[in-house]
Order: C-alpha cells, then sequence, then structure tokens
C-alpha cells in the first residue's frame, strides 16, 4: 500500500499557496480573485489523490458578473 498525506498547518505556507493559487487563476481566466486557504489536506493513496479544502474567495461584483457572463448564465 502506497500512501502519503500533506497538510499545510502553518499560515505561511497557506499564505504561499493561496498566493499561487489566485495568480495562476488570474493568468489562466482574466479573473481577479482574491483566496484565503484556510485549511488543505492531500491524501495520495494507491495512486488516487484526494484533497480536502477549506478556503475563501473573494472578487469585486464585476468579476462575479463577467464569469456568470462567460457561462451563460447573466
Amino acid at each position: 500500500m502506497d500512501e502519503m498525506l500533506v497538510k499545510l498547518r502553518t499560515k505561511f505556507m497557506r499564505s504561499v499557496v493561496s498566493k499561487l493559487l489566485s495568480s495562476s487563476i488570474k493568468s489562466k481566466t482574466g479573473y481577479k480573485v482574491d483566496i484565503q486557504l484556510n485549511d488543505l489536506e492531500a491524501n495520495f493513496n494507491d495512486g488516487e489523490i484526494t484533497i480536502n479544502a477549506d478556503l475563501e474567495v473573494k472578487m469585486d461584483k464585476q468579476e462575479f458578473m463577467k464569469i456568470l457572463k462567460s457561462k451563460g448564465l447573466d
């Protein structure tokens, strides 16, 4: 059985990952969002990965409306 558990506990590491996620979303989609990662746990087990995340995403109303319009939900 091949198993590994990764859990981000420190505020510093959660902050780094939050900034990486925010910048990645902006570069790939153009949407400016602010992500605050409160908890992240990744469990690798026999070739499968399970990710549990507690996060908060903040954005302007205009950004949210752009996302809805791009998906035809306006």
